[in-house]
């Protein structure tokens, strides 16, 4: 594997024009036994080429009226339908709900649902669902300024309320307010959609694809119909484990597949031909009640469509006796959700992944939750370290120690020489208990080596707290257990391959929102006075309500208490790391924990890209998944040039035989001898690819074919070739499994 720095004139990449060649070579020991096949770069774990495509027209206007219009979009709408029509005025691209009022290919229910601009489901008197758009005289529309005012009403149900679609520069918003909802009868509203089929397209009939946030981003292609059994449908930050099943009926699936990664960001996008015309839709209201919900074609229909579905009510298991016996319930209570959702309009260069991913920055930015330009130093490399964790005795349990505190020291300086900067060390289960036995809401004054001053002499660590989530004998079930709406204590049962519950260590168990935060907010307050102001948060992205008979707070309430309690905990550290946090924390860290490399890998999606790396490089620190747990391939690690990722590891001083009895007894290979070469070897060679990208924006991405990809950032550009064979790409050779950094240089030639 080979890295290297070249410097060359704007436009004109050739070999000639190159100057100070810097090349690394990275001989693993695996690598020929690591090399993935070539067919590989063409799955969904990659990014696979855009085919360019002749210009697209869009829908007609023909029996459609103009009700809004600004220089950048006209807003149209049919009242029989209740039909929707959007003009991109710069392209003159149209969008739309569907191309035809009864579609032939649709019976007349999901052609009324597909051309609506609002759909709802409602459960009648015995929990059913059902579902209908609305048009005609039960869809009422008055135009005024920027705005446009919507009564819809479904009087079969008794059931009504008013939106409303305000028109800024090149955004379209949908409105709701609670307030206006009128549910009269036996039916209650269960679910709001605005214009679900916005920009649906029938099977392969154009080029493009839905974007949607999972793992890192993910793209599903339009393509021909063919028989899925479910789509994506993912809750904005994650499910509510207050209400959701959060048990899989699957035998065994903890253990035997990939684990689905929650929806972090509240957004989705649709592309209609890569560099012509785009959208993104954005949940800038009610989001934690949203599921993003994106259908494939040939799953009910044979429609590829994507939208944002606010839910008011669920189901959930009331229990009628002490066994455990339960009914399917409507939850009583209708969230206070409020939603509001902006279709932000893309075209030419910009419509794809890549301009949304500028787009959605640019909003974050603007609203001061990132910044560009605020990383220096050196690359950081994090080396993560259990210190200690509750071991399974004959007789009762003990406390293994792992690590030991003359190890981190005598790795870090060994680490150093070999010639490694900005390295840095985090040390998880520091409490005392271990990381599996410690009290969750215990103070921070004492740790497994002793009084927390016992810390001191040493290289300064991030101290890792995972303030929700607990096995038995980490907290008081009675006072701190978190309650679900069925009144019943939140667990996860952890079961074995055939599907048995385990006994050792126990169940996932969940506090309740506020202790868990009170615990978290003590124990910063105790270890920042002492000097240890680095601290690594876990668990933050979970988000449940807390729903104890008389005493309820709702997944709104809590979200605005965890953003509070970790914006006071931000201010009083010297530095933040968060694992795998919402997007409504990324305000608050400094650097985001185990960032995905890779979506969930549905059938459906067709490609992997960085979305996520791409929104936050050059702001926050982005650190990879360990890289000796599962990501350690030759592709892992030119990944993580790729993504502009720093490398991270989890590492033990003990061998993992000594483990076996241990709740970490899953960790397969921590030992820090075995794995210091190879720390050594990749450190070397992929920061010195991210040193020159570091604190620069990632403006674009561009994959020439499969496994070579050409990264734009602000400075210069990143060729990427995961092949094992040499590759030809924009005049250049790029060797074999390497990543090539190009210096753009200004037009005196420096």
């Amino acid at each position: 594997m080979f890295f290297a720095e070249k410097k060359v004139r704007r436009r004109a990449l050739s070999r000639a024009a190159a100057v100070g060649a810097l090349c690394f070579a990275l001989s693993f020991s695996c690598a020929a036994g690591a090399q993935a096949a070539a067919g590989e770069f063409g799955s969904n774990r990659y990014t696979r080429p855009m085919a360019q495509s002749r210009p697209l027209q869009g829908y007609d206007l023909t029996g459609y009226t103009l009700l809004l219009e600004n220089d950048v979009l006209a807003v149209y709408w049919r009242p029989q339908v209740g039909g929707l029509r959007v003009m991109d005025q710069r392209s003159g691209y149209v969008w739309g709900t569907m191309a035809e009022d009864k579609p032939e290919n649709l019976n007349q229910k999901w052609s009324a649902i597909a051309n609506s601009m609002v759909v709802i489901e409602a459960f009648d008197g015995e929990g059913k669902t059902v579902r209908a758009g609305a048009a005609e005289e039960n869809l009422r529309c008055e135009a005024s300024g920027n705005g446009i005012q919507v009564r819809a009403e479904w009087p079969e149900w008794q059931i009504g309320f008013s939106f409303s679609l305000e028109l800024e520069e090149n955004g379209l918003t949908f409105s709701l307010e609670d307030e206006t909802i009128r549910e009269e009868g036996a039916y209650r509203l269960a679910n709001v959609t605005f214009a679900p089929f916005f920009g649906a397209v029938w099977g392969d009939s154009l080029p493009g694809y839905v974007f949607v946030p999972d793992g890192c981003g993910a793209l599903i292609r339009f393509l021909s119909p063919r028989q899925y059994l479910t789509g994506y449908a993912k809750r904005i930050y994650g499910e509510d484990l207050g209400i959701d099943a959060i048990n899989s009926s699957f035998v065994g699936a903890a253990n035997t597949v990939t684990p689905e990664q929650p929806a972090t960001l509240p957004l989705f996008g649709m592309v209609h031909g890569e560099g012509q015309n785009a959208y993104l839709a954005v949940a800038d209201r009610g989001e934690e009640y949203g599921t993003i919900v994106a259908e494939p074609a040939g799953l009910v229909c044979d429609y590829t469509r994507a939208n944002i579905r606010f839910v008011y009510r669920q189901l959930y298991e009331q229990p009628v006796s002490r066994v455990g016996v339960g009914v399917q319930t409507v939850q009583p209570r209708r969230n206070e959700v409020n939603p509001g959702i902006t279709y932000y309009f893309l075209t030419g260069e910009e419509a794809g992944y890549c301009g949304m991913a500028k787009a959605y920055r640019s909003l974050l930015e603007g609203q001061g939750v990132l910044s560009g330009g605020g990383l220096a130093g050196d690359v950081p490399v994090r080396l993560d370290f259990l210190a200690a964790d509750v071991e399974k005795r004959f007789f009762g349990t003990s406390v293994l120690i792992a690590t030991s505190e003359e190890l981190m020291e005598r790795a870090a300086e060994e680490l150093r020489s070999f010639g490694i900067r900005g390295l840095q060390l985090g040390l998880l289960g520091w409490q005392k208990g271990g990381l599996n036995g410690c009290d969750k809401t215990a103070a921070a004054k004492r740790t497994v080596y002793g009084k927390l001053s016992s810390l001191e002499g040493g290289e300064k660590k991030w101290l890792a707290l995972s303030p929700f989530s607990a096995v038995e004998g980490q907290f008081d079930k009675r006072s701190e257990g978190a309650i679900s709406l069925s009144q019943e204590l939140i667990v996860k049962k952890v079961t074995d391959r055939a599907g048995e519950e385990e006994d050792w260590p126990g169940n996932i168990c969940y506090l309740k929102p506020d202790k868990a935060l009170a615990a978290m907010m003590n124990q910063t307050e105790e270890l920042v006075p002492e000097g240890w102001g680095q601290l690594l948060l876990q668990d933050m992205n979970l988000l449940y309500g807390e729903y104890l008979t008389g005493r309820e707070k709702s997944r709104s309430e809590v979200l605005a208490e965890i953003q509070e309690t970790v914006n006071a905990v931000s201010q009083r550290c010297e530095g933040l790391l968060l694992t795998r946090p919402n997007s409504y924390l990324f305000g608050a860290m400094d650097g985001y924990d185990q960032i995905p490399m890779t979506n969930s890998q549905f059938l459906y999606e067709t490609d992997t890209v960085p979305f996520l790396q791409m929104v936050l490089s050059g702001s926050v620190e982005l650190y990879a998944p360990y890289g000796n747990l599962n990501f350690y391939s030759v592709s892992d690690v030119l990944k993580m040039a790729d993504y502009n990722t720093s490398p991270t590891w989890l590492l033990t001083e003990v061998d993992n035989y000594e483990l076996r009895n241990t709740a970490s007894a899953k960790l397969f290979s921590t030992r820090y001898e075995d794995w210091k070469e190879r720390i050594r070897e990749t450190c070397l060679v992929v920061c010195q690819i991210l040193e020159q990208t570091r604190g620069q924006r990632f403006l674009n991405r561009r994959v020439p074919e499969d496994g070579v990809v050409v990264n734009e950032y602000e400075k210069g550009v990143v060729y990427v070739n995961y092949h094992a064979t040499v590759k030809q790409v924009d005049g250049m050779e790029l060797p074999g499994e390497s990543a090539v950094y190009v210096e753009r240089l200004n037009e005196d030639g420096n």
